[in-house]
């Protein structure tokens, strides 16, 4: 960089003497101006005194007294010559008279300033705002017998008397600031010509452009080491602030990416940063979060607990919580980790509710398998070993058992057949499989199927069948399935109600107004038992019975309803139960079209 030749701040310092002189003529002004502006004031003040007196003498000199509409037009014709607001208050407030308003449309003056202190007995002059006539005015109020004399003028009537000293001073006060400012123009701009270049850089700095280079031609030798300093500093301030943002890049990117839900503590568990998995766990957002207690954040004792109170030299600890949500209990597994040279620490919280809940159909499972199918095994064992003991030889009784081993196998074929059908049905690819393909299907003819298959199961307990379908109605389901799923239905219908009962199925399109979706509904009502409303929940499980011994004999095998929750869930539909124990259910079914 090339420089000029440099020169000592401190010369130019010396003739910014120059500035003095600004500031003394410039106040030398304002005090002048002021006590002109003071004294016009006082005068004023003191010419409303001496009229007040001239029209206290005046209203005394005549012969009879004055009263209200004498006043009024002695206030009327004297107040407009002399161009002042003659007011005369009585003793409660209220104006008698005035020069420049109606009185009746006055309020009571009992309360202004000036009036106040003449109605207590003392003379007082004042400078305010009036309300009536919406202009600054200069008052005196005289007390005179039972009443107050108050002339005022206006301020502008003032300024206009005194506005010719007045501008005789500010020409001359602005001769000689001119004077004093061309000089220190002079002198100063040599110093504060580079102070507007830091200036303009530090605007910059503030908003964060950091890349301004300093041209120091000219400047004092103190500003081009300052302005040299200046660059150094920036240069350093942008390359710590790209690693900065980079990071921080790097930081959002990875919390953001995080499948579990993460929260950073201070050391008094207020809440300094949060990821989107965590927000989506707790339902809450960033923006209102941050700056809070662990408390209001989480709304859980056990995680605050947890948080609050390390184990003693533990700095890594691990926990299974339980914490109550909008969809149920959640069970989160919650670690913590203290972050290195800082009180602040780190919670992370992975949510294992599903997990859980996995386990818990397992078990369920493996034990309901097991218990479903042990009895028909147990049947089959018992049968063979009875007809190896010698009951073969006994022809009626080994067909008898024979009958009865039948029986149980095709128990066990349907158990298997239905398990095979739920399994299908949970596949992750069902969407691809040409058993889901889903077609325009009359549903009218859909239901004369399963009326047809149901029909002779009817017939045994002389149960009437009733279908309702309008007969063009066409939706995209899958047939074989929905079919499947009906018939369900309405053979637990047809098992569960007593003889000579009824069942209605009522098929039907309906449009949900919530997204203007066409949904197909089918309806199976009867007329037999009920289902308690403690089992009414649970009805749609997997081997779940309300009455286990009687469901097995009448060959159910316990999965019939957990396959139409699912083909209805393969649909992205739904199946639910309204039911009255002793009066009868009413079956829901609902496909999207």
């Amino acid at each position: 960089m090339i420089y000029r030749k440099q020169r000592k701040t401190w010369i130019y310092l010396f003739l910014a003497t120059g500035s003095v002189l600004l500031l003394a003529v410039a106040s030398f002004t304002i005090v002048s101006l002021v006590a002109l502006r003071d004294s016009a004031y006082v005068q004023t003040e003191d010419n409303l005194k001496q009229f007040s007196y001239s029209i206290a003498h005046f209203i005394s000199a005549q012969s009879e007294p004055m009263e209200g509409p004498a006043l009024q037009k002695f206030c009327k014709a004297f107040g407009t010559k002399q161009d002042f607001r003659i007011s005369i208050i009585a003793k409660d407030g209220s104006v008698i008279a005035d020069s420049s308003v109606d009185p009746a449309t006055l309020e009571n003056h009992g309360g202004r300033p000036e009036v106040a202190s003449a109605l207590s007995g003392y003379e007082k002059g004042n400078v305010r705002f009036s309300n009536t006539l919406n202009k600054p005015l200069v008052y005196f109020a005289l007390p005179y017998k039972d009443m107050v004399i108050r002339i005022s003028v206006p301020v502008n009537y003032i300024d206009s008397a005194s506005r010719e000293m007045m501008l005789t001073i500010i020409i001359a006060a602005v001769i000689i600031l001119l004077a004093a400012l061309a000089v220190s123009y002079l002198v100063s701009s040599r110093i504060i010509f580079p102070l507007k270049n830091f200036e303009t850089a530090a605007r910059s700095f503030s908003a964060g452009k950091l890349d301004i280079e300093f041209d120091s031609s000219g400047f004092p030798i103190e500003f081009v080491e300052l302005s040299n300093t200046f660059s150094q500093m920036a240069k350093k301030l942008r390359e710590k602030i790209e690693a900065l943002d980079e990071q921080n890049r790097e930081s959002k990117a990875i919390l953001s990416g995080m499948n579990d839900a993460l929260i950073v503590l201070d050391s008094n568990n207020t809440v300094l940063r949060v990821n989107r998995a965590s927000e989506n766990l707790f339902h809450f957002t960033s923006d209102e979060t941050v700056g809070l207690p662990l408390l209001q954040a989480v709304r859980n004792t056990d995680i605050v607990d947890f948080a609050m109170n390390p184990e003693k030299g533990e700095t890594e600890r691990t926990v299974e919580l339980r914490s109550p949500s909008k969809i149920g209990t959640q069970y989160l597994l919650v670690k913590s980790n203290g972050i290195e040279d800082s009180m602040d620490q780190l919670l992370v919280f992975t949510d294992i509710t599903q997990l859980k809940k996995l386990e818990r159909i397992r078990k369920d499972f493996v034990a309901n398998v097991s218990h479903e199918l042990k009895t028909p095994v147990t049947s089959l064992k018992g049968f063979i070993e009875t007809l190896k003991d010698g009951a073969i030889n006994d022809p009626e009784a080994a067909r008898r058992f024979l009958d009865i081993m039948d029986g149980q196998a095709s128990r066990l074929g349907a158990i298997i057949d239905d398990l095979l059908s739920i399994s299908r049905l949970e596949q992750n690819e069902y969407k691809d499989r040409e058993w889901l393909k889903k077609e325009d299907t009359r549903v009218c003819e859909l239901m004369k199927d399963v009326q047809n298959l149901c029909q002779d199961e009817a017939r045994k307990k002389k149960t009437s069948l009733i279908f309702s379908c309008p007969d063009n109605l066409i939706c995209a389901v899958n047939p074989g399935l929905i079919e499947q799923a009906v018939t369900n239905l309405v053979f637990n219908a047809v098992k569960y109600s007593p003889p000579e009962a009824k069942v209605a199925v009522t098929v039907y399109l309906e449009r949900d107004e919530s997204n203007g979706e066409d949904r197909l509904i089918c309806t199976v009502a009867d007329n037999g038992i009920g289902i308690p409303e403690k089992d009414q929940a649970r009805i749609f499980e997997r081997f779940y019975r309300i009455d286990k011994g009687r469901s097995r004999d009448q060959g159910g095998t316990g999965l019939g309803l957990s396959i139409v929750r699912h083909i209805a869930l393969a649909h992205g539909g739904s199946v639910s139960v309204e039911s009255t124990e002793g009066v009868g259910s009413v079956f829901k079914l609902e496909i999207p079209v």
